[in-house]
């Protein structure tokens, strides 16, 4: 892997971050039927989906926290989505703020698994990258129910965050 350090590590976990409040915005436009019955292939709406991002990164911040699991987390509107993504995110936030570029190669302990195994540096990004792949998930259904997130690219993020226009910052 990568030696990311701990400012890139921020920088893309405020990627993450910002579109996940735009995927939000635009999924709150969508009627709470289309939100809970829209599906992807594998059968989860764009509720789900969302919820799904907040659920595991709240268990992974648990385990880098080492505390107990997040819990299950089913809300059923994107309201309540929006709901704990906001203190979820939070709660990330200041976990990331107050890590030093020592705590990177502290190794985690995850479930049982033979694949479960790294560091912190491992587990933070693996975050970021599981939340980018469901965010491209989450934007195709907002895209095919007519509220295209619009660009979420790590570059558009860059240039919004350059020009330092208010909707760049996460909530």
């Amino acid at each position: 892997m990568p030696d990311m350090n701990l400012t890139g590590l921020r920088e893309l976990y405020d990627h993450h971050a910002w579109a996940m409040d735009r995927l939000l915005a635009r999924a709150r436009e969508v009627s709470p039927g289309d939100a809970a019955e829209a599906a992807r292939p594998d059968g989860l709406s764009l509720r789900d989906t969302l919820a799904h991002i907040v659920s595991a990164e709240g268990n992974w911040l648990r385990r880098f926290q080492v505390r107990e699991r997040y819990g299950s987390f089913r809300p059923d509107s994107v309201a309540g989505v929006a709901t704990g993504w906001i203190g979820l995110q939070a709660d990330f936030r200041v976990f990331l703020a107050g890590l030093e570029a020592a705590d990177l190669d502290r190794p985690i302990v995850r479930d049982p698994h033979p694949r479960d195994r790294g560091t912190l540096r491992a587990g933070i990004t693996h975050v970021i990258m599981h939340g980018a792949q469901h965010t491209a998930e989450a934007a195709e259904l907002l895209t095919r129910l007519g509220h295209s997130p619009g660009q979420l690219d790590y570059m558009e993020f860059l240039d919004l965050r350059e020009r330092d226009l208010p909707f760049y910052r996460p909530s």
